[in-house]
């Protein structure tokens, strides 16, 4: 495909018989780790369309920073949504690539469904000095090395330490400095019925900007059992399967059948893929052990108390946590 300002963009289709899901990676990736971390074999009935990002993998490069403004990569994304002439497509983008895939979603009716991994849609701050100090760390001699030494110390997957290993480290200090193009803004919804999801860590040290684009977007939140985001990623193909689940039309995307079509945040646990976190009793005693709830709380006090004994009821929690501060809010019961 080309792209609107005529970078050629390279990628690979597998056909499938069921919805068309276009793959979207992450700023030092390219489309070789879809295979790599199993997701491709996690999505068996998919008709994948997966696209080496401008920069990166085969497709063309640019070589400034304007050219990897984050308009650049929804055009370079729109070009692969032309190409295959379709009505629909679902996008599925990892770290930046889930913010493109959200930012793709705002602007085509075509897309009916995104989902985003460890990528929100709210703004950012993204400070220059701090941008210009990792641009010239990658493209340096040591770029690689610093990539390398970077995610294994913050326990990334092998898949995601072995994409490092792939980028051009000058195209890579061109699309990190190609961050202050657009890339803080934060993402609307396309159209009413459009499918949202974002996913993260449940150890996000920063949730709150998830839980804003739960009540900002009408999103789905997917709560990932792992400590940190780059920890995550190392369940990525626990998350296709669940992505496959939803193409298919046989779930949200939640193991346990007794979730609420209302409820919209379900959690992985760390043992395998589970859907807690819809009744209050098991969202206050996650909250609560991440420190949130004091132990004498009241709604601690009544949820823990065994069924029978008159407060002892699974109630339902409408709002625990307040989206603008990551602190308990009013709750209800």
């Amino acid at each position: 495909m080309v792209s609107r300002d005529g970078t050629p963009i390279r990628g690979f289709s597998r056909p499938g018989p069921g919805e068309t899901l276009v793959l979207v990676h992450g700023v030092a990736m390219d489309r070789r780790i879809w295979a790599e971390s199993g997701f491709l074999d996690a999505v068996p009935d998919a008709h994948v369309l997966a696209l080496d990002l401008r920069g990166r993998g085969e497709s063309g490069r640019v070589g400034t920073a304007r050219g990897h403004a984050l308009a650049r990569y929804v055009e370079d994304v729109r070009a692969v949504l032309d190409g295959f002439g379709l009505a629909r497509y679902s996008l599925f983008g990892t770290f930046f690539g889930g913010r493109i895939a959200l930012q793709t979603a705002a602007v085509d009716p075509r897309v009916v469904r995104a989902f985003s991994f460890c990528a929100h849609a709210e703004q950012v701050e993204i400070p220059e000095d701090a941008v210009e100090e990792e641009a010239v760390a990658v493209e340096g001699p040591g770029g690689h090395a610093y990539l390398r030494d970077h995610f294994t110390g913050r326990g990334a997957p092998p898949w995601m330490v072995a994409a490092c290993a792939r980028v051009d480290p000058g195209e890579l200090g061109a699309a990190t400095r190609g961050l202050l193009h657009g890339s803080d803004r934060r993402t609307e919804r396309g159209h009413p019925d459009q499918e949202l999801v974002l996913i993260t860590a449940d150890g996000d040290a920063d949730l709150a900007p998830f839980h804003a684009g739960e009540h900002r977007l009408g999103a789905r939140l997917w709560l990932v059992g792992a400590p940190t985001r780059i920890r995550a990623a190392g369940r990525l193909a626990e998350t296709g399967r669940r992505v496959a689940d939803v193409l298919a039309g046989t779930g949200r995307g939640d193991e346990d059948a007794g979730v609420e079509p209302g409820a919209g945040t379900a959690r992985a646990g760390r043992g395998g893929m589970t859907a807690t976190g819809t009744t209050a009793t098991e969202d206050t005693m996650w909250r609560r052990r991440r420190g949130l709830l004091p132990e004498g709380d009241p709604l601690v006090r009544a949820l823990e108390e065994p069924a029978g004994r008159g407060r002892g009821h699974r109630l339902r929690a409408v709002c625990l946590i307040d989206p603008a501060t990551g602190r308990p809010g009013p709750r209800t019961s």
